[in-house]
């Protein structure tokens, strides 16, 4: 890793959160409307491109790296740091049955070796994890064939998430950068991206963007499954009524902060 980077995480602590899926098959559900509206920003990111070559950086159990090997006919990786992690993404990919390569290794040893070899880039939760996100953008452009694209989506631990992080996880609040859309999109451009767009998105209500496992050792196993479910039913029926009322997309609600963005085809 870069000597001037400091990870705001360790491996224990995502082999901690990831241990706690590694009993459970995910799906990704359409139900609700923050992946309804994330599949919309993948299809316009890889828009133009045939069978594309993509990966995921910080793919641990990614839902996303098999729909989009199943619905774009791309050739998928993911690249992760965390063993138990690239086993569950490994494992969702063939439980859709389809094909992927999941690598574990540390990002910047991994972007070193493979420079300008991929048309489409993306995380889901990344750049925030370390003390200069700028660095991270760095490697993500490093990897990016010229005129390929890049997603880049992040918490918005900001607005209505900020308190019930500080109740339902502390933790999450120290181990994450807040980044706001306007400061996402100028890191880019300094970067050498060309922004598409960037902003809010996840529609207008996702409870479940904050951790609620460390109430585990307060509530046990089962009140902690009781609260997971009470919160995921009330991200699809309120979610989807807030949304069917026209409420869009902004700071207070929204789960998740985004930017498209392309890197030139002469650099």
């Amino acid at each position: 890793m870069d000597s001037q980077v400091t990870p705001l995480t360790d491996e224990s602590y995502w082999t901690t959160l990831w241990d706690g899926q590694q009993h459970k098959v995910r799906h990704l559900r359409r139900a609700y409307v923050a992946n309804r509206q994330l599949a919309k920003l993948f299809h316009r990111g890889l828009a133009g491109f045939k069978q594309p070559t993509l990966i995921e950086l910080g793919c641990a159990d990614s839902l996303w790296l098999p729909y989009l090997a199943r619905n774009y006919e791309s050739n998928c990786y993911g690249v992760d740091f965390s063993e138990l992690g690239c086993q569950l993404a490994q494992r969702n990919l063939a439980l859709m049955g389809v094909n992927g390569t999941i690598i574990c290794e540390d990002l910047f040893t991994f972007a070193k070796k493979q420079r300008a070899a991929f048309d489409f880039v993306y995380s889901m939760g990344l750049i925030e994890h370390f003390s200069t996100p700028q660095a991270i953008l760095e490697e993500m452009y490093s990897l990016l064939k010229p005129d390929g694209t890049m997603l880049t989506i992040t918490p918005n631990l900001r607005g209505m998430y900020t308190p019930i992080a500080r109740v339902a996880s502390p933790k999450l609040l120290a181990t994450h950068k807040v980044i706001p859309p306007v400061r996402l999109a100028a890191a880019l451009r300094d970067v050498g991206f060309h922004v598409t767009e960037y902003g809010y998105t996840g529609g207008p209500l996702k409870l479940s963007v904050v951790d609620y496992s460390p109430w585990r050792a307060v509530i046990g196993k089962w009140g902690h499954e009781v609260l997971c479910k009470c919160v995921n039913l009330t991200d699809i029926v309120v979610g989807n009524l807030l949304a069917g009322l026209g409420v869009p997309n902004q700071q207070l609600t929204s789960p998740y902060v985004y930017a498209l963005c392309r890197k030139p085809d002469k650099v």
